[in-house]
């Protein structure tokens, strides 16, 4: 398995009990602060959600906060232009 090298600034009390759990379980302090580190990143990642859930998130979200009348059609291609005034990119032939 390919690793990357960091460092890592901790107390001394956290590392004693690195040392002391490593020495238990017959591993390298190392192996101690990556299995601890999956156990308390991995829970708190969100499942990925359906095509179909953002979808009908995005339609809620325009339902509550409608675009406010006037907003120009191109605004997402031509945000240059109505920000700083540039010249328009992209005209309709």
């Amino acid at each position: 398995m390919l690793m990357k090298r960091t460092q890592l600034y901790i107390d001394p009390a956290t590392y004693n009990l690195a040392v002391w759990q490593a020495k238990i379980e017959g591993t390298s302090v190392s192996e101690v602060v990556r299995r601890s580190i999956k156990v308390y990143v991995e829970p708190k990642q969100k499942p990925k959600q359906t095509k179909e859930e953002v979808l009908t998130w995005i339609k809620a979200f325009h339902n509550k906060y409608p675009t406010p009348p006037g907003t120009p059609t191109d605004l997402a291609l031509e945000h240059d232009h109505y920000l700083y005034g540039t010249p328009k990119k992209y005209t309709k032939k």
